[in-house]
Order: C-alpha cells, then structure tokens, then sequence
C-alpha cells in the first residue's frame, strides 16, 4: 500500500505528540506528517488528502459533525474525529456525517496505529459486520446527547443540514454529499455500495408518506442512507452491500409497504416499483450516473 499523508488538526500538545507516534508505528503506511494549531493555518494549506486527524477543540465554537461535513465536501481524505464522549455513540455519528470513525481522547498511540495502517481507514482486523436495525428514537437520542451543550444554534444548523423533521429520513443535500463520499470509497477500495429506489405512481398523502419513510429506515443499518428523490421516489445507499444484499433490502422493503395496504389522495391502491444498482462499476463515470440507473428520467434532487 503506498503511504498515505497524515494532517493532524489539535493545538493539544499531547494530543499531537500521541499522533506522531502513532505515525511512526504505522510504519510505511505513513508519510509525511503535517500539523495544524487552528483554524486560520489551515486555510492557508489548499487542498488536504490523505489521512487527517481531529480533535473537537480545533473548529470550536463549531460542532466537530457540522465541520466535517463541510470538509469533507471540499478534501478527499480519510477522517478520524476525536471525541470525549461515549466512544460508541461518537464512532457511529462520525460514520453518519461521512467520516471513518471516531476515537476517544486521550490518543491511544497503538490504536490509532492501526486505523492509520489499514488500507481501509479501520483496525486492520475488522470486517464490515451485519448491523442491527436502528430504531430512529434511539438514534436521534444518541445525537442528541453527543450535541448537548452546544450552542442551540449550532444544534439546529447541524441536525437541520442532516435530517429532515417530518419524515426522519436524510435530507437530500446530506444524502447527495454522503453518495459523493461513498461513491468514491467505493471506486478507490473496490467496496460494493448498494442502490435501492422506491418509485410509486400517482400522489400520496403525509400519512401514506410517513408509512412509506417509516417501512423504508425499519430495514435501514446504521450505516445506510435513505432520503427522499423528488414527489414519487425514496432511495437507499446501502455501503458494503452486493447485488444481492442489495436485492434482498429491496425485496424486503416492497413486502412491507405491500402489507400495508396503502392508498394513494384517489384511494387507489399505491402501486410501488423498484430499482437497484450497485458499484464499484467501471461504466461509472460518478455518483450521478451512479444515481441515475435507479431513478425514474424525470426525478430531481428535492427536500
């Protein structure tokens, strides 16, 4: 594996001395390290790839999951965002906002080692494993709890940017900036990433729509990525999910909105179709072409 650059982003001394040394136990696997006291230096650096490591009081006041997005949006790197909180809860939020994961502070040199030397951005003996199904309450508590304190405006702006209120799901700027990121993953390290749209004819009304979003996150992991495409059509992004994960997921979804009985504003019964595709595939030129082999021509992106 040739060596990746690191960016270490921390005004912490022992902060940046533990990513140091963990640098030099990865070994090979590093090059040059670089390092950022704030902000304003970082400005001044231009286009950032690699690995880079975070810590929350660099960006502060800002919130570390509102900064990555924006980063992440204009650098391709892997990021690593350091935490205080409940390691758990912050690795999962991390990988919500497009970053690799979180650790918890203070560095642990040898764990952090192992991150940095995985092809992959993750502990070298980890696998991408079978998730439970989240439960939205559970997640949003989760959320919550990892931004109290914060300035209630950086809450909002953050959970805003994020999620849309009336459905639960994604809001379609987060999930287009999450495709981007993940499409790209999956070119670079060849992990399958997984498509699923739901198209229905005809209007629906806020109930049937959040019967529909409802079905849609009950088969959704943690990883998983569901928005809303236009008036007719609901999509899933599915990371390390194969054709016939992918297939199965969309198997499954139709059989709970078919159970339901929904009717369209005429009381017609919905009438649901889907389409899927998966990547990495060579005729892909981007995640739009990506996208577009599973929406109907006349879709566009939509809150």
């Amino acid at each position: 594996m040739p060596a990746r650059s690191l960016t270490i982003l921390s005004a912490d001394a022992s902060t940046v001395s533990a990513c140091q040394e963990a640098a030099k136990i990865a070994g090979n696997a590093v090059g040059e390290v670089a390092h950022y006291a704030d902000c304003t230096a970082l400005t001044t650096a231009g286009t950032i790839d690699g690995l880079v490591v975070v810590d929350p009081s660099f960006m502060a006041p800002l919130s570390i999951q509102e900064w990555a997005l924006g980063f992440l949006r204009e650098h391709r790197v892997l990021l690593f965002l350091l935490t205080t909180g409940n390691d758990a809860d912050a690795d999962g939020l991390a990988r919500f906002v497009g970053a690799q994961g979180a650790l918890g502070l203070p560095v642990e040199a040898k764990d952090l080692a192992s991150y940095l030397s995985s092809p992959f951005g993750m502990p070298n003996a980890m696998r991408p494993e079978k998730l439970e199904v989240p439960d939205a309450a559970t997640l949003g508590a989760s959320i919550g709890e990892i931004l109290k304190g914060r300035e209630p405006e950086a809450r909002e702006r953050f959970l805003s940017a994020v999620a849309d209120s009336e459905t639960g799901l994604h809001t379609p700027e987060f999930w287009e900036h999450r495709l981007e990121e993940e499409f790209k993953r999956s070119s670079r390290f060849r992990f399958p990433l997984g498509l699923a749209a739901f198209t229905w004819e005809g209007e629906v009304g806020d109930e049937a729509m959040l019967d529909l979003a409802g079905i849609l996150l009950l088969d959704t992991r943690d990883v998983d990525v569901a928005t809303r495409i236009g008036p007719r059509t609901l999509v899933a992004m599915l990371p390390h999910t194969g054709p016939e994960g992918t297939r199965l997921f969309a198997e499954r979804v139709l059989q709970g909105i078919d159970s339901r009985g929904l009717r369209d504003l005429l009381g017609e019964s919905l009438e649901v179709s889907t389409a899927v595709a998966v990547a990495p595939d060579s005729n892909l030129a981007n995640s739009h072409a990506f996208l577009a082999k599973v929406l109907p021509q006349e879709s566009e992106m939509s809150a």
